[in-house]
């Protein structure tokens, strides 16, 4: 099988920028989850659009496809099941406290790329989080009207029900998976949505985290995805260039990458009633 070298080049590998960012928010919380005086949820709905939020740009054109729609400066403004939505890939330097101030989004949704730490998950497979688990290990349980509107809409797609737990960095291998997975109980792994989802909640503002696996439980990470890279072309050749065993799993990566942008294109086509059914409940 022949991958084109350029879409190689182009896989998302990591959300560090994203990752450090949640951690200094995550940090800055910690003793301060009472809610802020915000308005209620209905208010929120008469004022503004269905946020989402990727961390990454790979992450913004798959929601791009389901909006039929381009990013441009790293957004992307459409409609989806005849809701107004704002997509920003907020791993580029935007605080996700600011951007809730200056959208006041009805709903949020954590969008985007995740790694698989239950064995049964496979490349392409969506996560619908249950709740939300923070680098230290508090919990936030996502609001079930959402969640279960969200289910309704996913069914007939491959996709579980569980906890995300967010990672202060790159889970790379699968020894690294394997130990998260045992001390933490949760389906998969991100690197942000711990941090949205508190956020959100500190606004009272209802939230959603989907994700599709791009790395499973079994499927080591390049130890390049550690580090963040403006480009990843050069860091792949280089990895490439270690032997045919190196080559053949980069290219086990950009299938599997591929694999979870469709999915998650196809998975927020189906969120489109599931979002507008729970704005009628407000």
């Amino acid at each position: 099988m022949r991958v084109p070298l350029a879409e190689i080049a182009d896989i998302a590998f990591t959300g560090e920028d994203a990752a450090r960012k949640s951690q200094e928010i995550w940090e800055r919380r910690q003793g301060t989850l009472e809610p802020r005086e915000t308005p209620a949820h209905g208010e929120w709905a008469e004022a503004g659009p269905i946020l989402v939020l990727v961390a990454l740009e790979q992450e913004l054109r798959a929601v791009g496809r389901a909006l039929d729609d381009t990013p441009r400066a790293g957004s992307i403004r459409g409609r989806l099941g005849g809701n107004d939505v704002v997509t920003l890939a907020s791993g580029m330097g935007k605080d996700p406290e600011l951007v809730l101030a200056e959208w006041q989004p009805r709903m949020l949704v954590s969008c985007g790329f995740c790694g698989g730490l239950d064995p049964e998950l496979m490349a392409g497979d969506l996560v619908l989080a249950t709740a939300v688990r923070a680098p230290g290990g508090e919990v936030l349980t996502a609001p079930e009207p959402a969640r279960l509107a969200a289910a309704a809409m996913l069914e007939g797609l491959r996709y579980r029900q569980g906890e995300v737990i967010q990672a202060a960095s790159v889970v790379a291998t699968v020894d690294e998976k394997r130990e998260l997975a045992s001390r933490s109980g949760a389906l998969a792994v991100d690197m942000e949505s711990y941090v949205l989802g508190l956020e959100a909640a500190e606004a009272g503002i209802p939230w959603l985290a989907l994700r599709a696996v791009v790395d499973p439980a079994d499927s080591p990470l390049p130890e390049f995805a550690r580090e963040a890279h403006r480009d990843y072309l050069w860091p792949a050749l280089k990895y490439a260039l270690k032997g045919p065993r190196a080559a053949a799993r980069l290219i086990r990566l950009a299938r599997d990458f591929r694999l979870a942008s469709a999915a998650l294109t196809a998975g927020l086509r189906r969120l489109g009633p599931a979002l507008a059914a729970v704005e009628a409940r407000q």
